[in-house]
């Protein structure tokens, strides 16, 4: 039997104490709040009925995905150089869920450009291609969904879990990187030079372009759209400049130190330990910070999603006693049914 090579030890040093605090303390709970704040972004613009609001759904889903990520990848990850018993369950499972958080985190961002172009061609053309808009954005969506699923399935084979004898003389299972993962093609090709097209370069120029595309179309218009129109733009949670401008510095923020990890690796540059593990947990801390945030983004721009957000914290906390009388009214429930769903 092949002894270990790729043992999961503690950090040691400044990096293990920031390991400690930003991973496995702070992002957990940040984590958590994003799934919780995620779903509520989920309940309000499932009820909007525009197109916007279906790209900023799929959006929110695609943040609980990167967010319960950052609970059972990047977390547990960091627990098993602390727990044998966490190591061994996790050596299996991570394997699978990395590529799922890799597919999430690109997924994330690709909707983000989709909902900046479904903004900039409403702004174009105006309240009459909302029929096609609208026709559109489930087609073009499950085309990004397919797309990013195929570009991340190469990645269910970068991590192996080989069993391997430990120096204190006992059988344990390792996590190691496949043939695949090590090779200098893949790592630079695929982990690097496309890793930084896709996730940086090419959603920062299309993010920027339309971003500068919309204020200056809408200031050229200088009052020309009628009032619907402008509440169409400027009042769909993430669809207006502010708010894809806002897109982009998060974006920007938030998936620059990751790239960095990326090119170092690609380029060969040799860092110290410690740095390079900061860095890691740096990145992997700030895009799951991206995912929440998006919520704030909707809060401070949007004055519909914040009424629909009141109106949700509102009926959560509404006194029971508003609720009895129709819950004791046993002729209102059996024959009129429908009031009831509505009233509770």
């Amino acid at each position: 039997m092949r002894e270990c090579e790729c043992l999961h030890e503690p950090i040691e040093g400044y990096a293990g104490i920031a390991n400690l605090l930003l991973i496995v303390v702070l992002l957990p709970l940040i984590s958590f709040v994003g799934v919780v704040l995620n779903f509520f972004n989920i309940f309000i613009f499932c009820e909007q009925k525009n197109t916007a609001a279906k790209y900023l759904t799929a959006l929110s889903c695609s943040d609980v995905g990167v967010c319960m990520a950052g609970i059972f990848v990047i977390c547990s990850d960091s627990l098993r150089a602390h727990s044998f018993v966490i190591d061994q369950v996790f050596v299996f499972l991570l394997p699978k869920i990395i590529p799922l958080g890799l597919f999430f985190q690109m997924l994330s961002v690709y909707i983000t450009v989709l909902a900046a172009f479904d903004c900039f061609y409403s702004v174009y053309c105006g309240t009459k291609c909302e029929p096609k808009r609208s026709t559109w954005a489930p087609r073009v969506l499950a085309l990004v969904v397919i797309t990013v699923a195929a570009y991340n399935i190469v990645q269910f084979g970068d991590l192996q879990a080989i069993e391997c004898l430990h120096p204190d003389n006992y059988t344990l299972f390792e996590l190691c990187p496949t043939e695949m993962r090590i090779s200098e093609t893949y790592v630079i090709v695929y982990k690097g030079y496309l890793y930084a097209l896709s996730m940086a370069f090419l959603p920062f120029v299309l993010l920027t372009f339309l971003t500068v595309s919309i204020i200056v179309m809408l200031r050229q218009k200088n009052g020309g759209m009628d009032k619907t129109e402008k509440e169409d733009c400027e009042d769909d949670g993430g669809n207006n400049p502010v708010v894809l401008l806002l897109v982009v510095l998060l974006f920007l923020c938030c998936n620059l130190t990751s790239l960095l990890v990326n090119v170092f690796e690609m380029l060969k540059f040799k860092m110290a330990f410690e740095a390079e593990a900061l860095l890691i947990d740096i990145g992997n801390f700030l895009v799951v910070i991206n995912a929440t945030a998006n919520f704030f983004v909707y809060m401070g721009s949007s004055e519909e999603f914040r009424a629909s957000f009141y109106e949700k914290i509102r009926k959560l906390y509404r006194p029971k006693s508003t609720r009895l009388p129709l819950l004791h009214d046993h002729r209102i429930r059996l024959f009129n049914r429908n009031p009831v769903a509505s009233s509770i």
